[in-house]
């Protein structure tokens, strides 16, 4: 798991790349008249303050527990999430009304300047993707953030693609066609994002941890008879968290600390689960006879 220290470092490079590209884009619209990378600037514009905000999170999630905030602040970077996916709706809106305004209304640009302009954009987005795709996996903030710089790289594709189509045929129309082709595919990945950080905030189960599995890989666990009340969530979107009660053989209580060492080292290794809480009850527990907190 790559540490919030490390995605920080990162995340300069990559926030310094996206106002290279904001710059670039800015000013070449300006000098080819082009409100396809006047657009793209401000997908950009969208991008960096999606990577700020990403950035900053991370640091305010590395603050250390407090006895208010006893698990942290690690749910900041959710809220950044959703903040990100939310904008990213915007900015779908606003790609959709642009391709409608353009498709009824072709302008005239510069088109062998808009194609030089939008492939230098493109390839400084494709190295921050590249570059940004090894960390996005495990983190739902950095994923947004991600989501960001992939769709305006697709916005750069398309602005690449619509100039040359329009260099080869002198047709504008095929801007607006491929703007909203891209926009359909940024609105499924920023409701997909938001429907993750919804589920975190839901406390559900973490998508990639099932649930009747963890329960059998439990109950492997030589001593243990019976798990029931099992509940596993998030805190983050890379630290989960679990609490059961678990019913032990009799012959088996003097084993006790044991056997939980077993459990949280299995559920640690195989399904990333570092927070938990057993409570332990033996056979006998049904009379009132025995009962263990851990």
């Amino acid at each position: 798991m790559i540490s919030r220290d490390i995605l920080q470092n990162k995340f300069k490079i990559f926030i310094f790349l996206s106002l290279f590209i904001l710059l670039v884009e800015i000013a070449g619209g300006l000098f080819t008249n082009s409100l396809a990378l006047l657009s793209d600037a401000g997908h950009v514009l969208v991008d960096l303050l999606a990577l700020l905000l990403a950035y900053f999170s991370m640091g305010i999630a590395k603050k250390a527990a407090t006895n208010r905030y006893t698990f942290g602040y690690y749910r900041v970077e959710i809220f950044s999430a959703i903040i990100n996916g939310i904008v990213l709706i915007f900015v779908t809106l606003f790609i959709f009304y642009q391709s409608y305004v353009r498709f009824l209304t072709p302008q005239p640009i510069k088109r062998f300047e808009m194609l030089v302009i939008a492939v230098i954009g493109l390839l400084a987005n494709l190295y921050v993707v590249i570059k940004m795709q090894r960390y996005e996996k495990g983190n739902l903030n950095v994923k947004g953030a991600y989501l960001h710089v992939l769709t305006d790289t697709l916005s750069s594709v398309g602005v690449v693609i619509a100039s040359g189509l329009i260099i080869f045929t002198g047709n504008y129309i095929f801007d607006p066609i491929i703007s909203a082709i891209i926009g359909l595919f940024i609105l499924v990945s920023s409701l997909r994002l938001i429907k993750e950080s919804t589920n975190i905030l839901m406390e559900a189960a973490p998508q990639d941890i099932d649930i009747e599995k963890l329960s059998k890989d439990i109950q492997k666990i030589k001593g243990v008879k019976e798990v029931h009340d099992l509940h596993v969530w998030s805190i983050s979107s890379d630290i989960y968290s679990l609490n059961s009660h678990l019913l032990i053989e009799k012959k088996d209580m003097k084993s006790m600390n044991k056997i939980l060492s077993n459990i949280n080292e299995m559920v640690k290794s195989k399904y990333n689960i570092t927070h938990t809480v057993i409570q332990s009850e033996c056979e006998s527990c049904i009379d009132g006879e025995c009962k263990h907190n851990h």
